[in-house]
């Protein structure tokens, strides 16, 4: 299913990649915590970046490394232990497809000769097609920008699919799960996806990636969600997830089947580990 058969923005204004890897404690070695590094060069590390990134370091690649959480990463609907299990996520950004494509092929070559796979999720960036005005301005208007890792050093992915269900719903009744909804007496009876996330909007930065090739396909997830905040606001984070997934509060989340949430550290190089 394609973005305009759905009635959803068709534009791409961005690129992201996921790659995740388990790197065995035999492995974790000086040289190619080095090589991992240099991988870098030429890119921009967003751990030392305040704000979106511009368009010119977009166009020569941003990265940031991530250091797992296992204590914290949680198995959810869908089973997929390769990522689940990456104790390192490199997480790139870009205006093209060129640059991360490359960085991907290196890291490949660099650790596929010592057992370590790489699992890749790549997608698209598209403008908000949920989103009137009035909801830019609850939403996005005091949404947390993105900031360094040492102020915001935790980071959390949530790759989701949406059911065949809710590709079949029209266009109106899929975007009218965004909002409160009310009885015959106007009282409100479900807060919606907006009002169930409310409490992270000024503190959680959040970026969503879309299924390069449409939705609904076999090889991708539909979205995968990021997220960027402090240790003072774990709680928020956990209280938010657990609103969009109480149907009771968010009934959009009964079409909602979500892989893995994988939690990691943000850290500027891996040879700051080893």
């Amino acid at each position: 299913m394609q973005p305009r058969d759905l009635n959803l923005t068709a534009e791409v204004i961005g690129h992201q990649r996921y790659l995740f890897f388990l790197v065995p404690a035999e492995r974790r070695e000086p040289d190619l915590a080095r090589r991992i590094d240099h991988l870098g060069d030429g890119f921009v590390n967003l751990h030392d970046t305040t704000g979106s990134p511009s368009e010119d370091d977009l166009e020569k690649g941003c990265y940031q490394i991530l250091r797992g959480l296992p204590e914290h990463s949680r198995s959810r609907d869908v089973e997929h232990p390769a990522l689940l299990e990456a104790n390192f996520l490199i997480r790139l950004e870009s205006s093209g497809t060129e640059q991360l494509q490359r960085y991907e092929t290196d890291l490949r070559r660099l650790v596929d000769p010592l057992g370590i796979s790489v699992e890749s999720l790549a997608g698209v960036q598209r403008q908000r097609s949920y989103t009137s005005h009035a909801m830019t301005q609850f939403a996005y208007a005091s949404a947390q920008a993105p900031g360094p890792g040492e102020r915001y050093p935790l980071g959390v992915v949530t790759p989701m699919n949406k059911t065949k269900e809710w590709w079949g719903l029209d266009w109106m009744h899929r975007e009218s799960f965004f909002l409160p909804r009310y009885d015959a007496n106007e009282n409100m009876v479900s807060k919606g996806h907006s009002l169930a996330a409310a409490a992270g909007i000024s503190c959680i930065t959040r970026r969503l990636m879309h299924a390069p090739d449409g939705y609904g396909q076999e090889s991708s997830y539909d979205f995968v969600g990021y997220f960027e905040f402090d240790e003072e606001h774990v709680s928020v984070f956990k209280e938010v997830m657990a609103a969009l997934r109480d149907v009771s509060q968010n009934p959009e989340w009964k079409y909602v089947r979500e892989g893995p949430e994988w939690w990691g550290r943000r850290i500027r190089q891996v040879s700051d580990l080893w």
